[in-house]
């Protein structure tokens, strides 16, 4: 075996004990409560040594931090792929639905929103985003501005625009699934909608005739 080979070997040896641990992480938060678990017991349930824990990670916090960045960029590239599969052609109803399809999953698990807790844009914006989430094809923003360009818009600043989208959505729906109020979340999506399209257009530069 040639050394290329090991150090590819032992690199997806360290991925997954990574991945071991987010996962293990999430499903005990999701159980328990982020402060009933311990990082024994995340260790344990993801099969390795309580050491090894702290390769990757620095506390539970940084763990929580991880897990939504992960879970939050997940979240977004499925919706990004249903969006695919529609013919949805103007720039605001294809935001529109993004958003819509993310609540909607999200207010179906409650208990991942609890955990998420109004961060989805930590979970897009982490500095400390991981490798798999940060190529090319996962990249949120540039899908934004990608599909913006194809609808012949262009914007101002493509990355504060999906923030301020993402941080509208989330700290508002997060009490309209949990407690409806200040409405009930398919009241409330209406004002929702119509603010992120208002959101939109004041971020518009120009407008290219794709026909001409």
């Amino acid at each position: 075996m040639s050394s290329f080979q090991k150090t590819q070997q032992q690199l997806a040896k360290e991925a997954q004990k990574y991945n071991n641990l987010l996962n293990a992480g999430y499903q005990l938060f999701i159980e328990q409560g982020v402060d009933a678990v311990s990082i024994q017991e995340i260790a344990e349930r993801a099969g390795v040594a309580k050491g090894t824990f702290y390769l990757y990670f620095k506390d539970k916090d940084d763990l929580r931090e991880q897990i939504i960045t992960q879970k939050s960029n997940q979240l977004f590239q499925r919706a990004l792929s249903a969006l695919h599969q529609t013919n949805i052609n103007k720039f605001e109803d294809q935001v529109v639905f993004v958003i819509d399809y993310v609540v909607d999953v999200l207010a179906h698990n409650r208990e991942a929103l609890k955990l998420i807790d109004k961060n989805l844009s930590l979970g897009i914006f982490n500095h400390k985003m991981n490798e798999f989430l940060s190529s090319s094809d996962a990249d949120i923003i540039r899908a934004l501005s990608i599909a913006a360009e194809r609808c012949g818009i262009a914007l101002k600043n493509p990355r504060i625009l999906l923030y301020m989208i993402i941080e509208l959505a989330s700290s508002t729906c997060f009490s309209c699934i949990l407690y409806s109020e200040p409405l009930e979340l398919a009241v409330f999506k209406p004002y929702l909608f119509s603010a992120i399209r208002q959101l939109i257009r004041s971020q518009i530069v120009s407008r290219i005739n794709l026909d001409t």
